[in-house]
């Protein structure tokens, strides 16, 4: 399975992408993977309002691609699911660049 990052948004703007293979996940990443993929409700977190003052705030999509099944996640900081924010935060900083 592919997971997909992308991050924008914060100070500048800019669009960050990162991608990893779930292979190269620690196994408790791997298990958050696989949950996603497999639970049917899970195909959008809906987003809270942006708190006052946070006009710099990041936004998040988040893809997992296994075969010809695909989920996608949109989240910003202010609403992303502790588990889902530990793998995010691997696989951008781990993905080869």
């Amino acid at each position: 399975m592919r997971i997909r990052v992308e991050r924008s948004g914060g100070f500048t703007g800019i669009t960050i992408s990162n991608e990893m293979d779930s292979k190269d996940l620690p196994s408790t990443l791997k298990d958050i993977a696989k949950k996603i993929m497999n639970n049917q409700r899970v195909s959008s977190i809906p987003t809270k309002s942006t708190p006052i003052g946070a006009a710099d705030h990041y936004s998040f999509k988040i893809t997992f691609q296994d075969g010809v099944n695909r989920k996608v996640i949109e989240c910003n900081q202010f609403d992303i699911q502790d588990d889902i924010k530990l793998l995010l935060r691997y696989v951008e900083k781990n993905s080869k660049k």
